[in-house]
């Protein structure tokens, strides 16, 4: 299945008429323009964030930055197609544009690049005798990674250029080197890994990638011929469009009228989106309503959808009951609370996923070895993307520079190793499952606290406990891309593989370059962002304390135990799902059934599944495929009408936008 669908859209003219090559041909005129696409998107995420405060664009697994500039060329290369066809973008280009935007724009805004400028420049200009960051962690940082120390450099990225003042490019070249090249060696490992993994998930396993499925139902049919394209034609994706786009459209007479009535329904979860329940619940309910998330999952299979949904209940029943008792494991002075409980077992779960995710796949992983060892030419090849030798060697190479690159920034070797292969595994349970869900808050769970449950902290050194802390979202650069990575190689044509690495290129540069320039010409202190200050003088006081504990940790039994638990759980729940067809839960929703992304979006998840549960057992399969459209609506709806409120609030509120969507 997965070489189905660049089959479409090969652009390779071998075998073809002449007349057939310009529309399977990704054209040059079409590439410039896909590449300034991407420029722009990864410098509007960081202004909206900064500047017009009127969104968090990229807060999620295919954000809202590459959805909006996505649907903008849909919607617009719909009119040229029946207005011009001739200067229209074909379904292949279309495809193209998107692989790019959501491989290049997982580095804009809030996903890493405004978070990370302020982790390298908050300890020079933060530190003080009260936090004691100097005494106690400086001689760990990983300097190498952090603009260098000239004169000006830190004060002027809070406080503003002064008239006569250089920007210090020079000072960044290093950092922004080093963010680089993590992030191809966090996209190699990604796209070996899809490689090798791509055949069994779409062929064997047969998930459905929801958000690449949305994607390719919207751009069929986008050919040189006149007309409209296929989904316009449907009356049920317009009744979607108008049902998300509606409120937002409404809403907006109230930026000049602040008494009209708003409907609220698609509001934020900040801006009163949520119910308190019980103190002794970590957070409130939130009925928050996302039309995208909402169309995308209604593509996820039922009995995973239940399961999101009821095991959260469960988990917020267990947070309930550990909270009103005040339970907590471990040794005496390094005990667990219930959200750092909840933590452990769901990694112990997201192991557990990966070590059976390995194991199912192990006939297809002999063949995998067999052609790396012994290549038979015309053979077919068993993966993806590249052949199996290529594969291995683009994963391999991967690996090998993140170890190296863990343990120039403080690691040892062997600790390393270790954290890099427990958070690979979950990286890789992510990319699995959101391939089978479409749920696009589907996180690796982070994995410091591990090795320490294990070994320890009276076993580690100071230099590997400050990196352990350090090397997160904030400053690790590639590490949300990988998810991405199968639904991109559903939709991108083989011959067309080098833009995944030329995006990272071009998404990163642009990102960083305007996201320092814009905090150098106006003063990075002036946007009152919490990625530039809350985030960092957070970040480095935890580090500082942990470094300042006068009493180190040990192995901890209890922790362990509770993190064989949730490995063992995942592997009765995962095997009584391949053994019982009646099965009811799916281990996804054990993995989530303690995260903060289900519960924002808890209401939402219900509500499809209610509705799909209803569509099948009325109208069975035929029923289900003739609604699809509305979904389809929901998610153009949504994002048009946000584009349309963004343009308001460029225009005519530039300096103080309305928050129009987040969490």
């Amino acid at each position: 299945m997965a070489d189905a669908v660049p089959a479409k859209i090969d652009l390779s003219d071998q075998g073809r008429p002449a007349e057939e090559a310009p529309e399977t041909r990704v054209r040059r005129m079409s590439l410039l323009w896909i590449a300034a696409t991407l420029i722009f998107t990864c410098m509007a995420a960081t202004f909206l964030e900064f500047k017009s405060r009127s969104a968090h664009m990229a807060m999620s697994n295919l954000p809202l930055a590459v959805l909006l500039l996505f649907i903008f060329w849909l919607l617009g290369n719909t009119l040229l197609k029946r207005v011009f066809p001739r200067f229209s973008l074909t379904t292949a280009e279309l495809r193209t544009m998107l692989c790019v935007l959501w491989v290049g724009a997982s580095f804009a805004g809030y996903n890493w690049v405004t978070q990370w400028v302020g982790a390298l420049v908050s300890p020079r200009y933060f530190a003080s005798p009260e936090n004691r960051w100097k005494e106690l962690i400086f001689d760990y940082l990983p300097w190498w990674m952090y603009p260098s120390n000239f004169p000006g450099v830190v004060e002027a990225f809070y406080l503003g250029l002064g008239r006569d003042e250089a920007l210090p490019w020079g000072a960044w070249v290093g950092p922004i080197f080093w963010a680089g090249s993590a992030a191809l060696a966090m996209t190699a490992i990604g796209l070996g890994l899809t490689a090798i993994f791509q055949k069994q998930w779409a062929e064997h396993e047969r998930l459905t990638f929801p958000l690449a499925e949305v994607s390719l139902e919207l751009t069929e049919g986008f050919d040189r011929r006149p007309g409209w394209a296929p989904f316009v034609c449907n009356r049920l994706f317009w009744v979607g469009f108008a049902i998300a786009a509606f409120p937002i459209l409404w809403n907006l007479v109230e930026y000049w009228v602040p008494d009209f009535p708003r409907l609220t329904i698609f509001d934020p979860r900040n801006r009163g989106r949520t119910a308190p329940i019980s103190r002794y619940l970590p957070w409130p309910f939130s009925y928050r309503l996302l039309p995208t998330l909402m169309g995308f999952t209604f593509l996820c299979d039922l009995n995973i959808l239940f399961s999101l949904w009821s095991l959260k209940v469960v988990g917020q029943a267990v947070f309930y009951v550990m909270n009103r008792v005040g339970f907590s494991i471990g040794r005496t002075g390094q005990e667990a609370d219930p959200m750092q409980i909840a933590g452990i077992f769901e990694h112990g779960v997201m192991l557990g996923l990966a070590v059976w995710a390995v194991w199912a796949a192990r006939p297809h992983l002999k063949q995998v070895v067999r052609q790396v060892l012994r290549p038979v030419d015309g053979q077919t090849s068993v993966t993806a993307i590249f052949s199996a030798r290529g594969s291995a060697v683009v994963l391999l190479g991967g690996v090998a520079y993140m170890v190296f690159w863990l343990h120039a920034a403080g690691y040892s070797l062997p600790m390393a190793a270790v954290w890099l292969g427990l958070f690979w595994a979950s990286i890789f349970v992510a990319m699995k499952y959101l391939a089978a869900s479409g749920f696009a808050y589907l996180w690796p769970h982070w994995s410091e606290p591990i090795p320490e449950m294990w070994v320890g902290t009276g076993r580690m050194s100071e230099s590997t406990q400050v990196a352990s802390r350090l090397i997160g979202w904030r400053v690790l650069s590639g590490w949300r891309l990988p998810p991405a990575l199968p639904h991109v190689v559903r939709l991108i044509a083989r011959p067309t593989r080098w833009l995944v690495p030329g995006s990272v290129v071009v998404g990163l540069l642009s990102a960083a370059l305007y996201t320092i320039w814009l905090c150098y010409e106006e003063g990075g202190g002036a946007f009152r962002t919490w990625s530039l200050v809350g985030a960092p003088r957070g970040l480095y006081n935890t580090i500082a304390s942990r470094i300042a504990e006068t009493h180190p940790t040990v192995s901890d039994p209890a922790k362990i135990a509770v993190w064989i638990v949730g490995g063992l759980a995942a592997t009765v729940v995962t095997a009584l799902q391949a053994q019982f067809p009646w099965w009811p839960i799916h281990p996804l929703g054990l993995m989530l059934m303690f995260s903060w992304y289900v519960n924002l979006y808890l209401l939402d998840i219900f509500l499809v599944w209610l509705i799909k549960l209803l569509v099948l057992k009325l109208g069975g399969i035929g029923l289900y495929r003739r609604v699809k459209p509305v979904a389809y609506g929901l998610i153009v709806g949504y994002v048009f009408a946000v584009g349309c409120a963004f343009l308001v609030d460029l225009i005519w509120f530039p300096g103080g936008g309305h928050y129009i969507h987040g969490y």
